[in-house]
């Protein structure tokens, strides 16, 4: 019994040490800041539907969202070779390797430092759209989610 106490101490200190640091999160309120609109989308790599929407409705949009002066933040909860070919001088990419049970913690802590009016998700993916003033342009109160349909014409406008 007196082991786990020390357990849960080491397992702390590592979220910790491993969660985005002030730095980033100064850095993605800076890029809000400086976009109009941006992109806000944070995904894991033990998450089969985020590598799906991520294949099909974020990359095929990357250009036109920098086209049309989107700023574009990708955090990404997993291995740093996967995100590789989505960094860019006009996107910020964030990776963490943390332990899968932080992934959620880390996320939802992080997007509350950065945004006014953010809800806490559940799980992965989740695209968020945002105006330079830190407010959330596309959550859907009717179904309390974040709905994709406003990114897509946000890209293709």
């Amino acid at each position: 019994m007196k082991k786990l106490p020390l357990v849960l101490f080491s397992i702390s200190l590592l979220f910790l040490s491993c969660s985005t640091s002030k730095n980033n999160i100064t850095k993605i309120q800076e890029e809000i800041a400086s976009h109009e609109i941006t992109l806000i989308y944070i995904w894991s790599e033990s998450c089969g539907a985020s590598k799906l929407m991520l294949e099909k409705n974020i990359k095929p949009y990357l250009d036109d969202f920098e086209r049309n002066g989107v700023g574009i933040i990708i955090i990404y909860y997993g291995k740093e070779n996967v995100v590789t070919d989505l960094k860019s001088d006009y996107r910020l990419v964030f990776s963490h390797d943390l332990p899968s049970p932080f992934n959620k913690i880390d996320a939802n802590r992080t997007m509350k430092n950065c945004l006014k009016d953010y809800r806490t998700f559940n799980g992965f993916p989740i695209p968020i759209l945002v105006d330079k003033d830190g407010f959330v342009r596309n959550y859907d109160e009717e179904h309390s989610n974040y709905s994709y349909w406003e990114i897509i014409q946000e890209a293709i406008k």
